[in-house]
């Protein structure tokens, strides 16, 4: 041991405890601010990975500096952004928004071995560790180290000494039940505390003549506290703790010091106030500063710190090199090319830490994984990296559900359930096969078959059927809708089969072009006059369309874009109370939703505008407005026509934002400015289209499932409306 002069070798142990091990740091800074040097150190959970950062040779500041600057609550969410998704994934998980994370197979349900799979702490304890490669052994590193997990098969601890540094830190960390356990030399490892969250024997045997141990494990609860299933549980989880921590303090010695941090109402997860365990950690070591004092002389830290920067210098961090080999795990049903011309790697280019940690997120985001690692070594010379890409093993097929509400407590209420399944893995391309039922105020079934072209899934088609019932409002006098007589209509139910069979190219994650034909056959019900209204009708439709999404969330965006534009030629049939009709139209559909936000301030502005033009102004594919923040003020799609034209004007306040780990709540209100209106004739010039002024006022706060807003809407016209909105668009 290069530090161990002519002195005591000191071993300091860190215990597992989430957020309250910001109180290691605090002790190790007190421990260099008294010139006592660090000869080993080991650690379970939290208490490994402070550890490991400090085994690199980075100070108590730096690992502060670190620890108070990384957003730990995003560690536990794993789900792929929406900006990195694709436009066709987009637009199902809009659709589709309570993403269960469950599997089928034939007759059965899966589930996932965590409620989070890890990817996302696994990329935070990379980038916080400094991309090192992989050690021989743990001796190998500035002060040499060890960390404690369990093998969840046998529930045995295991000293891990040697591999991939952060690729240990999170083995130690896993908390059985949210993370998955760590696969690593053939174990299944889980969180080191349910065995030995404390260390002490690991770091005797590593040679140490004096301990230094932290222990940050929770005091056991009084009756009081037990008031709840919750409670319960901790206090069984922190016995189990407290009974292996206390097996390992009495190992200590005379010449040992225990220190015990004052972290009491600190929880595990409470790492908005890692600041006051730090504080805790160094003002408990202070308190012991003339007990500690004949570990300290400024000679000996002089010499310890030259050594630690010297071996520090030596341990380079691979933070840019020269890629030779690129090796490939795949344990996926997608072909390796796929995979690599995703990742967008190649052997004999120079690559940095943080771009190959972008390729990874970049794979990542097909959302097919349940992890995507990777680790550098030096194999003969060479720098490889090698991928494990490894499929959710709860798949390959998936369940997703839907549900939205929308209630004006007067004239209307609409409501949608739906499930979707999800066949992946047809081919080594990626193609799928997806199915949606959906019940409700409307009734839809659909089916499609994806089918890419090539590898890196730019080409593509998409086959797709559906059979849908929609009802709609038919004006009950006049051509022309409006407002006067949104109480005066006919009820109508629109039943539909569609076969759609389209081309596309996806040059970017948020670019799409398709080109694709469309056959519509259907058949309108007027409730109570079932001689009135078109009968039957079908339509081959010629289309192409352009998409662009950037949006951030497509209920409630803070940033980016969504513009889709598409231009349809139609030949259509249909028979009008006994008349057959020919005709030919042309379609035109521009619909654009924007958003930028401002601090705690959000603008958001819509436009709509649809436009048919026919010889005959017959009601083939009627544009709806009415409802929250589609002309707020009347009921939901209580006016329709052929054409529409629409703006609006949202702003938007976070109030305030909570952040559970697993999930993030805000509470908003806000208020719009709306304008349009809907009609029949395409020969009305503009200013005779009969457009109209309407507003709203709202809060709400937001769930997993979706917004929960409360709304209330009023129209030039003085129509008024309040609204219940739940879950997602309808």
């Amino acid at each position: 041991m290069a530090f161990a002069e002519q002195r005591p070798k000191i071993g300091v142990v860190l215990g597992g405890g989430g957020a309250k091990g910001a109180a290691h740091i605090g002790v190790l800074k007190a421990l260099e601010d008294l010139h006592i040097p660090v000869d080993y150190i080991a650690g379970t959970s939290m208490g490994a990975y402070v550890g490991g950062l400090y085994a690199t040779g980075m100070s108590a500041d730096e690992i502060e500096a670190l620890l108070t600057s990384v957003d730990w609550d995003r560690g536990y969410q794993d789900r792929v952004m929406r900006s990195d998704r694709r436009v066709r994934e987009k637009q199902q998980e809009d659709r589709y928004q309570v993403t269960s994370e469950l599997g089928f197979g034939f007759w059965e349900l899966k589930a996932p071995r965590g409620i989070v799979q890890g990817q996302t702490m696994g990329e935070i304890l990379r980038s916080t560790s400094g991309s090192l490669p992989v050690f021989d052994s743990f001796d190998d590193m500035v002060i040499p180290y060890r960390a404690v997990a369990t093998d969840i098969e046998n529930l045995q601890p295991v000293v891990l000494d040697k591999g991939d540094l952060a690729e240990v830190m999170q083995a130690s960390m896993s908390i059985p039940g949210l993370l998955p356990p760590k696969e690593l030399n053939d174990k299944l490892l889980v969180d080191g505390g349910i065995t030995d969250n404390l260390p002490i024997d690991v770091v005797r045997n590593m040679g140490a003549d004096i301990i230094i141990a932290v222990d940050i494990s929770n005091e056991f609860k009084k009756r009081d506290e037990l008031s709840n299933y919750f409670a319960v549980m901790d206090q069984l989880t922190d016995f189990m703790v407290r009974d292996n921590a206390d097996r390992q303090i009495a190992l200590l010695s005379d010449k040992d010091f225990l220190i015990r941090p004052n972290i009491r109402g600190i929880k595990t997860a409470d790492f908005a106030r890692m600041p006051l365990a730090f504080e805790s950690g160094y003002v408990e070591v202070m308190a012991m500063a003339d007990e500690l004092a004949h570990l300290g002389r400024s000679t000996w830290f002089q010499n310890y710190i030259d050594s630690k920067q010297k071996r520090r210098r030596q341990l380079v961090p691979l933070d840019e090199l020269l890629v030779d080999e690129i090796r490939l795990q795949n344990n996926s049903s997608y072909a390796d090319d796929v995979l690599l011309d995703r990742l967008q790697l190649e052997a004999g280019q120079a690559i940095s830490s943080e771009d190959l940690s972008e390729s990874v997120r970049s794979l990542y985001a097909l959302d097919r994984f349940e992890r995507v690692d990777y680790r550098i070594e030096q194999i003969d010379g060479d720098n490889v990296i090698l991928l494990d890409v490894r499929e959710k093993s709860w798949g390959p097929n998936f369940i997703d559900f839907r549900f939205a509400l929308e209630d004006d407590f007067e004239n209307s209420t609409d409501y949608s359930f739906g499930v979707a399944f999800n066949v992946t893995g047809l081919s080594r391309a990626g193609a799928e096969w997806r199915t949606e039922l959906e019940y409700g105020s409307d009734k839809r079934i659909a089916t499609g078959l994806y089918l890419p072209f090539v590898k890196d899934h730019d080409w593509f088609s998409l086959i797709t059927a559906e059979y849908k019932n929609t009802d709609y409002n038919i004006p009950l006098f006049g051509e022309e809708p409006s407002l006067e007589d949104i109480d005066f209509f006919l009820p109508a139910t629109y039943t539909d089969t569609i076969f759609d069979a389209s081309f596309g190219w996806q040059p970017t994650l948020w670019q799409e072009f398709r080109i694709g034909m469309r056959y519509l056959s259907g058949e309108t019900e007027v409730l109570g006059f079932p001689d009135f209204g078109i009968d039957k009708r079908n339509s081959q439709i010629g289309y192409i369309r352009y998409s662009l999404d950037t949006l951030d969330d497509i209920m409630l965006p803070k940033q980016g874009n969504l513009l889709e534009l598409e231009l349809a030629a139609s030949d259509d049939n249909s028979r009008f109370q006994g008349t057959e009709y020919e005709d030919f139209s042309v379609h035109m559909d521009i619909n654009w939703k924007g958003a930028v936000t401002y601090g705690d301030h959000t603008f958001m502005g819509k436009a709509e505008y649809g436009r048919v033009r026919s010889d005959f102004d017959l009601r083939l594919d009627p544009k709806e407005l009415g409802g929250f923040l589609n002309l707020s003020g009347i009921p939901k799609n209580s006016l329709s026509g052929n054409n529409k034209i629409f703006t609006a004007a949202i702003y938007r306040y976070n109030l305030m934002e909570q952040d559970f780990g697993l999930f993030k709540s805000s509470v908003f209100f806000g208020g719009s400015l709306e304008y349009g209106g809907v009609y029949n004739s395409s020969d009305l010039s503009f200013k005779d289209v009969p457009l109209y002024t309407a507003g709203s006022l709202y809060s709400g706060i937001t769930t997993p499932v979706g917004p929960l807003i409360l709304a209330y809407g009023r129209t030039e016209q003085s129509n008024h409306a309040f609204y219940v909105f739940f879950g997602g668009a309808l």
